[in-house]
């Protein structure tokens, strides 16, 4: 507990308090009204005084709950939150690109990210440097007419032809300001990114390529490669479960299958995000353990298979921030003691919240690797000394990768409900069937791509077992899909409820740390 009575704080108590305060005032920003946060100004002016008084009431006895200059810091930390949060908010000036929503331009830009292929169409977004009147021709804008601007773009375009990172572009459309449809809030989803404009089959134009970092362009031309070996070592639709498994997106994947993956709580095999990831180092880590490893040897062997599969995926900033969550997981399982991930924990999401405030309440999958890896730093504990105590044999890892999967599932499941409207009710025994796979058919693709590459004639054979291994994954997801009443359908989950479960979550934590019947197992994991 962070308040015991009126002991004084250590610094680093002082510290991770303030850290969770500051992620408070972000979460109470990112629902402020919009005329609340565009006086920034004031927000930082309110920060420095705050932080003036506490400087001035300091005294050197320490800080206390009955100290004044402690509630003058966290009050201006709060005041700092809600200003980093509104100076993130996009400030409507004629040098920014979605000042001309609403209007027909021609806009010059490069291609920044990786093009999200779809089924019928692909996504470009491109960071825009001058606009032109329409007048223009997207083949030869005229220079003298136009300006710079600056600000992303996210372009909907046809399938064909194909555009690659780096490639500078015209695009001849009108812009559109995002906005919610279905209930999905995609202004929000967007606005994550720092995308205020879309524009949907616009007229473009190839001036160049070659534009983009030079580092991001060898590794998606790589990844490109890489992809059109799996296509050809195996037959569909492996290959198709097998690319997103290995770098992330759903291409190519029949909707029937992606919706029975979902029913069965594994659509989260198919993404690079902070929740995979975690759950995949962990597995790892205990695979390794399992197999005589110390916990040293394994750390290092999982870390070591965590870079490099972030930068086969293209290190986005995405599966950075995954990757570093994975990471915190593997050193805690390296220490034995989850506990001491708390601080590391609050420290990482307050850094993140720095940079990129809307994380908070508009990206799911950054909500998801944190709730993953609580899961992992107060529930598996729990968990495991339950399986313990009831002396359930370990099944060499499998255990592990079962307690693992529904640790993480405890406190994500709120949140998967909220936003897909669907609870699994198979997850479990979905997940213990089919996530002790991934390391393996993960580490099996890596070996088979060289391999393949270099004599693309035995392909088939370097992917065979590979090709077991995704079979076994989709009979596995149709099977359980199959059973009846493997999922409830949830039309809306009310804010409160999720509020009220967490409560509840959090307080058995509480009763289940203090309990004299898991003590002595709980002794030496947290």
């Amino acid at each position: 507990m962070f308040f015991q009575g009126g002991e004084t704080f250590s610094k680093a108590k002082i510290f991770s308090v303030g850290c969770l305060f500051f992620i408070l005032g972000t979460a109470l920003a990112s629902f402020l009204p919009m005329k609340f946060l565009q006086f920034s100004i004031w927000w930082f002016s309110a920060s420095i005084w705050f932080l003036i008084l506490t400087i001035l009431f300091w005294r050197g006895e320490g800080v206390s709950l009955k100290s004044a200059n402690f509630y003058f810091l966290l009050i201006g930390i709060l005041f700092f939150a809600v200003w980093r949060y509104s100076a993130s908010l996009p400030v409507d000036t004629a040098d920014k690109i979605w000042h001309y929503n609403g209007k027909i331009i021609v806009a010059r830009g490069i291609i920044n990210k990786e093009p999200d292929v779809r089924e019928t169409s692909q996504k470009l977004e491109i960071m825009i440097g001058a606009i032109y009147p329409p007048i223009s021709s997207p083949d030869k804008p005229n220079e003298s007419s136009g300006f710079k601007v600056a600000g992303k773009l996210l372009v909907t375009a046809a399938l064909y032809p194909e555009y690659n990172y780096g490639d500078e572009l015209t695009v001849e459309c009108e812009l559109k300001q995002p906005e919610e449809f279905n209930g999905f809030a995609y202004d929000r989803y967007l606005a994550r990114y720092d995308i205020y404009s879309v524009c949907y089959y616009p007229k473009i134009k190839i001036l160049a390529g070659d534009q983009g970092n030079l580092v991001y362009a060898k590794i998606f031309a790589f990844k490109k490669i890489m992809s059109g070996l799996i296509d050809a070592g195996l037959s569909e639709p492996a290959s198709s479960l097998a690319r997103p498994i290995v770098f992330g997106g759903q291409r190519g994947l029949e909707q029937k299958i992606r919706d029975d993956f979902q029913k069965v709580g594994l659509t989260h095999i198919m993404a690079v995000s902070g929740f995979n990831i975690s759950i995949l180092a962990a597995i790892v880590m205990a695979v390794l353990l399992a197999s005589g490893l110390s916990r040293r040897q394994a750390f290092y062997l999982a870390s070591i298979f965590l870079i490099g599969y972030i930068i086969l995926v293209g290190a986005p900033a995405s599966a950075t921030r995954a990757g570093l969550m994975g990471f915190l997981v593997l050193w805690a399982l390296r220490l034995g003691r989850l506990n001491k991930m708390t601080n590391s924990l609050i420290l990482t999401a307050t850094v993140l919240l720095i940079f990129k405030p809307k994380l908070l309440r508009d990206d799911v999958g950054f909500q998801l690797s944190f709730l993953a890896v609580a899961g992992l730093v107060y529930a598996y504990p729990i968990f495991e000394a339950v399986w313990q105590k009831i002396k359930l044999p370990k099944l060499k890892g499998l255990s592990d990768a079962l307690l693992i999967t529904l640790a993480a599932q405890v406190f994500t499941l709120p949140i998967l409900t909220y936003n897909f409207s669907q609870i699994s009710l198979i997850a479990p025994l979905a997940n213990l069937a089919v996530l002790w796979v991934l390391p393996i058919l993960t580490i099996l693709i890596l070996i088979a791509l060289p391999l393949s590459f270099i004599l693309p004639g035995l392909s088939f054979i370097f992917f065979l077992p590979s090709l077991i291994l995704t079979e076994y994954i989709l009979a596995a997801v149709k099977y359980f899909a199959g059973w009846p009443h493997a999922y409830l359908t949830i039309d809306y989950l009310p804010f409160g409820w999720m509020v009220l479960y967490y409560f509840l979550v959090i307080f058995i934590i509480i009763k289940a740390r203090r309990s004299k019947l898991l003590k002595e197992e709980l002794d030496g994991k947290i």
